[in-house]
C-alpha cells in the first residue's frame, strides 16, 4: 500500500481522477483506510455467516474466501488489512484501522469458541492463533503461488478448535 499511488488506484480502477478526490477528500490516506475497512467487514460478514455452524466450520469459510482470493487473483493479492497494519510508520490511521479489524476478527472467533465451552482465555488466544497463523498461510501462499499451505493450515486450524471444543 505504502508504494501504491493514486495514480496507480486511478489506472486500476478506471475512475476519473475528479471522483476520487470527491469520494476521499482526505486523499490516498482516507482511501486506504476506506479499503482496508472494506476488506475488514467483508471478512467479518463471513465470520459472522458461518454463526450456524461451529467455530471449525469458521475457521473452513475463511480459508474459502482466502482461496478464492488467491487463485482469482493469481496469487497476486494478499491481504488488505495486513498491507494496512504493515503501514504504520507511514500511514498511521491506516494502521489503527487495521489494528481494530484484527481486534474485531479476534472477538468474533473467541464469542463463537465461549459459546461451544471453551473458557474465555483459551478461546482468546486460540482467535488470536488462528488469525495470526492465516494471515501468514496467505503470505507463504502467494511466495510458493500455491494454496497448499493455506489449505493445511486450515485444516490443523479446524482441528485445534474441534480439540479446544472437546476439551471445554
Amino acid at each position: 500500500m505504502p508504494g501504491t499511488s493514486i495514480g496507480d488506484v486511478l489506472t486500476a480502477s478506471s475512475a476519473p481522477r475528479g471522483s476520487i478526490y470527491h469520494h476521499f477528500p482526505g486523499g490516498k490516506s482516507e482511501l486506504m483506510t476506506e479499503a482496508v475497512r472494506y476488506a475488514g467487514d467483508f471478512i467479518s460478514s463471513r465470520i459472522a455467516a458461518s454463526r450456524e455452524g461451529s467455530a471449525a466450520d469458521s475457521v473452513a469459510s475463511i480459508g474459502d474466501v482466502w482461496r478464492k482470493m488467491l487463485v482469482n487473483s493469481d496469487f497476486q493479492r494478499g491481504c488488505p488489512v495486513l498491507a494496512g497494519g504493515l503501514a504504520r510508520r507511514v500511514e498511521p490511521a491506516v494502521a489503527d484501522e487495521a489494528d481494530e479489524i484484527f481486534g474485531r476478527w479476534r472477538r468474533q472467533i473467541a464469542s463463537r469458541l465461549v459459546y461451544e465451552g471453551v473458557d474465555d482465555a483459551r478461546a482468546d488466544s486460540l482467535a488470536n492463533l488462528i488469525i495470526s497463523a492465516v494471515e501468514g498461510a496467505v503470505s507463504v501462499s502467494i511466495t510458493q503461488r500455491s494454496v497448499e499451505p493455506l489449505d493445511l493450515v486450515i485444516t490443523e486450524l479446524a482441528r485445534l478448535c474441534e480439540s479446544a471444543v472437546v476439551a471445554g
